[in-house]
């Protein structure tokens, strides 16, 4: 897939934050590009492309070993900023300066885990609903949709009776019937596939999340249905 300046310069979500923990490589993709998401020992995330530069093995394939990304295939290992740190055919010499793997900015906000394949001009886009510690967001799970995000904005601003707006590009907010917020964050996996996470926030007790969180699922399972279909 060819992206325009645009489109690789804009950020997306890749994961939610709960789903990348420490001590794990989680794969993700966005518009094609697969990746390669790890935390360092600070918790800070890391979004890599998911290939090592040696000899193109997945890095998801490999461990985190001392703070650092270790290829499955010979062990090469990588630090935060992507520079080979060892090489273990030659332990004892400097890696070449030139041997990195690719990296990718990346921020962490509202729950989410954010990247760009380009150079972002501008901030992350702005969420009340989910900055807000009054509204109680919860993150209710992620749904992979076989449909281009383009089309599952379009079908659920035109379809759903939730009235979307769509401040930022793959944003989506609106209310259910019972007027709690809805926030949907879609992800441009490839040009056919999406992930969408969904979140909802209101005034609720805490006991409430779990039911507030299969309801909004079970609402969105059926969404899912229609955008399939591309109703």
């Amino acid at each position: 897939m060819t992206l325009d300046t645009n489109t690789a310069n804009n950020w997306s979500v890749v994961a939610a934050s709960v789903e990348v923990p420490a001590g794990e490589i989680v794969q993700a993709f966005l518009h094609g590009q697969e990746l390669a998401l790890w935390r360092n020992a600070a918790g800070e995330i890391q979004v890599w492309a998911n290939r090592c530069p040696h000899r193109g093995t997945r890095f998801t394939m490999g461990r985190i070993v001392d703070d650092q990304l270790s290829c499955g295939y010979h062990g090469w290992r990588f630090g935060s900023g992507g520079q080979c740190t060892y090489i273990p055919a030659h332990p004892k010499l400097p890696p070449p300066k030139t041997v990195c793997a690719k990296t990718f900015q990346a921020v962490e906000r509202y729950g989410m885990i954010w990247t760009s394949l380009g150079a972002p001009e501008a901030e992350v886009p702005q969420l009340q609903a989910l900055a807000d510690p009054e509204q109680q967001a919860l993150f209710c799970r992620s749904f992979v949709v076989y449909q281009s995000a383009g089309k599952v904005v379009q079908v659920l601003q035109q379809a759903s009776a939730h009235h979307y707006e769509s401040p930022q590009a793959y944003v989506l907010t609106g209310r259910d019937e019972a007027g709690a917020g809805l926030t949907l964050l879609v992800q441009p996996m490839a040009e056919d596939k999406s992930t969408v996470y969904l979140w909802a926030s209101g005034k609720h007790a805490a006991g409430d999340a779990n039911g507030i969180r299969q309801r909004h699922n079970a609402w969105f399972k059926q969404q899912r249905q229609q955008l399939e279909a591309g109703a």
